[in-house]
């Protein structure tokens, strides 16, 4: 459900921007706010844990014995970047992770098995808790949650070859899936990396945005990128403390702490990372000592 309201969300955003009929737009609206309160009802998934998922290579499973983990780990991540939609968020994504963890670790790995249709560990699979791992901790600060995104990330790259070949996991052979291999186990990386920049290697990187990127342009002492928005949250991965960072040409604060617009700068063993928020305007030039 989670992947059908990120993409109503975006479309109720972007509504007036994109001249959307009114009457399409309100439809969105009910769609999803009828789906948000089926989720949390008695009969909805985070209250029953019955989580499941499409799979075309699993049997019909009218009685509901199938359980999978990406659908409660994907709603786990929808919600730490909507936090304003679930008051309960301190208790909800915890929750989610324990039951992700408990429900589908592989015995003496850290691992995690794809549905007990199919309970095997996969590299994708592994890669999308640590990810939500990684996300929870970068908000809470709650640091066993760091560590096993560590854990559980480090197990994922042995699903890597050295030719850039990603099995599907430990018990695949050769066997290849796309999806899994290139799409989700490679995002998730990027995502808990982001969360944790020192993981990141040194150097010039933007690690995300929470506007689309239109384009990038790296020099040496200077990163110049654009958003579609006007406003967004970025964090990049830099090689010096910035002398400089300007939105369409103002000049924002260093800040000690980013609760408003501005930026905010912590050093690593190699460089730093740079976390900035702008409210007005999408064009972004960071120079560096």
């Amino acid at each position: 459900m989670v992947e059908n309201l990120r993409l109503i969300d975006e479309l109720i955003r972007i509504g007036s921007r994109e001249k959307l009929p009114a009457d399409k737009v309100a439809a969105y609206q009910k769609a999803s706010e009828i789906v948000w309160y089926w989720l949390f009802t008695s009969e909805g998934p985070v209250k029953t844990s019955i989580w499941k998922g499409y799979f075309e290579d699993i049997r019909i499973d009218p009685i509901n014995l199938n359980r999978v983990n990406n659908s409660p780990m994907e709603m786990a991540r929808y919600i730490i970047k909507n936090p304003n939609r679930d008051p309960n968020i301190a208790t909800t994504v915890p929750g989610l992770i324990w039951w992700v963890k408990n429900t589908f670790s592989e015995p003496g790995m850290n691992a995690i098995n794809e549905q007990t249709g199919c309970y095997l560990p996969m590299g994708s699979h592994t890669a999308r808790y640590a990810s939500i791992c990684a996300l929870w901790y970068e908000r809470t600060g709650d640091a066993w949650f760091k560590e096993e995104a560590y854990r559980y990330f480090n197990h994922a790259t042995y699903m890597s070859e050295p030719d850039g070949v990603v099995q599907t996991g430990h018990n695949w052979g050769t066997e290849i899936w796309f999806s899994d291999g290139y799409t989700d186990y490679i995002r998730h990386f990027m995502e808990g990396m982001a969360a944790i920049p020192e993981w990141v290697p040194a150097g010039n990187h933007l690690l995300k945005s929470s506007s689309v990127v239109q384009k990038i342009k790296y020099e040496k002492n200077k990163i110049s990128f654009s958003t579609y928005d006007n406003q967004s949250e970025v964090v990049l991965r830099v090689t010096s403390k910035p002398k400089s960072v300007t939105v369409s040409g103002a000049k924002l604060k260093s800040l000690t702490k980013l609760n408003a617009e501005g930026y905010l700068w912590k050093k690593l063993d190699e460089g730093g990372a740079l976390k900035i928020i702008y409210t007005n305007g999408n064009n972004v030039v960071v120079v560096l000592f």
